[in-house]
């Protein structure tokens, strides 16, 4: 199965030479030519661009690559714990992909969560998705339920409501 996983920059990732290292390592070792600048998605502020670079793990059994894909921010914008000093922000996932898969294709796979994620960060504003005190996994579901069917509502009220006008040459919106 292809996929594509956040990880920990203390994940252990296996080599081609048979050997392991951790996310961290790799990225310290990755010269800065390795690095693409790519956007993932397009966000509320326009695209969003950030720093790629990937490293090639040993194969699966199943004939599907791997790989550790490193993302880090085009500017420092995180606080380094130790220092106080802002530093890049990295992050790296885990894929398995079919062979020859491309910087590109996996950058496009890493972007497609915020498809999820936003409709989540939206629901969670308006409809108290975030609101829930349960304790049991029933309890959670249902109110998750109604939350979820409660946006669907509204997006389909307000799409009603958004009126089209036909574009003439008169006539721009």
């Amino acid at each position: 199965m292809r996929y594509l996983l956040a990880a920990p920059k203390d994940e252990v990732v296996p080599l081609l030479d048979e050997r392991t290292r951790q996310a961290r390592e790799l990225y310290a070792l990755l010269p800065e030519e390795a690095f693409e600048r790519r956007s993932c998605a397009d966000g509320t502020e326009g695209p969003r661009d950030y720093d790629w670079g990937t490293v090639q793990l040993a194969s699966s059994a199943q004939g599907f690559e791997r790989h550790l894909l490193i993302r880090r921010s085009t500017v420092p914008n995180k606080k380094d714990e130790k220092t106080g000093q802002l530093i890049r922000e990295i992050a790296y996932f885990l894929c398995h992909t079919d062979p020859g898969v491309t910087l590109a294709g996996l950058v496009t796979a890493a972007g497609q969560r915020w498809m999820v994620e936003e409709p989540f960060q939206v629901a969670k504003g308006q409809v108290g998705l975030e609101e829930h005190e349960v304790r049991k996994w029933c309890s959670w579901y249902r109110h998750t339920t109604v939350c979820m069917l409660a946006m669907a509502f509204l997006v389909i009220v307000r799409s009603r409501l958004i009126t089209r006008q036909p574009l003439t040459p008169d006539h721009r919106p």
